[in-house]
């Protein structure tokens, strides 16, 4: 059974990773088509436009590719639920049986002590074999005592490591389900940054042809985003435009720019609405050899546009830590610096600086 179980496991593990390649290549392609084109973009023309439909193709490639991951990710994850949630981690407490046993050998040496101080000063010869006898049956008793003690040590250390079981299952099955909930709202928030992203490379044609032009390259999978008569761009108080914050952000697998505590990944998520901002993030860092702090950051923040290049937040942990996230529009149009701090909290990260790369 545990030999079927890994090598399970060991399929879905090649799966995933054979998946999650799959977006990676697709991501990869779709940013080195055009790595130029928001950097030519003023100098409009057809050509552009058609490189924008170009780009526009490779970023629905990617958000398909990325959404089948996630997918996949939740479906083996709510196998791995049920089948700890269902799992036998042990039977009936194995000390209760032993503990009967230790008290049913008491109460028979016990017996047999009396009936020896009975017949103790008794001449008669018979009777002084059965005392005989009662004595031999008290040596194996007393033999039997401590053969059942010894039984009694491991059934309680066996009772421990049962408990200590459980509570793991348990709190496996707690992560797991964060997780799950994590893998499904990020796959939704992949179908609306793969509509952002259409709308940004339709208007970003759009400006250079001088006319509307939906974009006719989208794989079967995900819907275009056309509008027959786009509204211009609502004002905002940024000085830098409201595309070098919001959109679906993470941490390059590579070469990744930090300070401080390292990722070992990172996803952030930023929203605009009528001036104000709303974003989650949720990371996962390197800790020191030897640490047993929880290793995960998971926040939601949330607040007006300011007159500023750097954006500020408040921002409030799953656990309910308060803090702020600093937003700082990179060198280049397509990274985000984001540095955050927390109240200071036992075993958890507090604070980091990282750089990310737009999805």
């Amino acid at each position: 059974m545990r030999r079927t179980c890994l090598l399970a496991i060991l399929a879905v593990l090649c799966l995933a990773q054979h998946v999650r390649e799959d977006y990676r290549a697709a991501y990869t392609a779709w940013r080195e088509t055009d790595p130029n084109l928001e950097r030519e973009a003023p100098a409009g023309g057809e050509p552009l436009a058609r490189r924008a439909d170009r780009m526009a193709a490779e970023a629905a490639k990617f958000a398909a590719a990325r959404k089948a991951f996630l997918e996949n990710a939740s479906e083996e994850q709510s196998k791995q639920i049920a089948w700890l949630e269902h799992g036998e981690t042990g039977t009936e407490p194995a000390a209760t049986n032993t503990r009967s046993d230790a008290q049913f050998i008491a109460t028979e040496t016990a017996r047999v002590a009396r009936t020896i101080d009975t017949f103790s000063s008794d001449p008669d010869k018979g009777i002084q074999q059965l005392r005989q006898a009662l004595a031999r049956e008290r040596i194996a008793l007393d033999a039997l005592s401590q053969v059942v003690l010894e039984r009694q040590k491991s059934a309680d250390t066996a009772d421990l490591a049962t408990a200590a079981i459980e509570q793991a299952r348990t709190k496996s099955l707690e992560q797991l389900h964060a997780m799950l909930e994590g893998l499904k709202e990020a796959s939704a928030e992949t179908g609306r940054e793969a509509e952002a992203w259409a709308e940004y490379y339709r208007k970003l044609g759009e400006g250079a042809q001088g006319e509307a032009k939906p974009i006719t390259q989208v794989p079967p999978g995900v819907p275009p985003a056309t509008v027959s008569n786009p509204a211009p761009a609502p004002p905002t108080v940024t000085p830098v435009p409201l595309a070098r914050y919001i959109g679906a952000w993470t941490f390059p697998q590579s070469n990744g720019l930090y300070h401080g505590a390292q990722p070992e990944f990172a996803d952030v998520v930023v929203q605009e609405e009528n001036g104000r901002i709303t974003g989650t993030a949720f990371a996962r860092f390197k800790l020191p050899p030897g640490s047993t702090g929880d290793a995960v950051v998971r926040f939601d923040f949330a607040g007006d546009l300011q007159p500023a290049r750097n954006q500020i937040f408040n921002l409030v942990t799953t656990d309910g830590t308060k803090g702020t996230v600093e937003l700082i529009p990179g060198p280049a149009f397509n990274l985000l610096e984001v540095n955050f701090q927390t109240e200071a909290k036992p075993g958890k990260v507090r604070q980091a600086d990282f750089v990310l790369v737009k999805k």
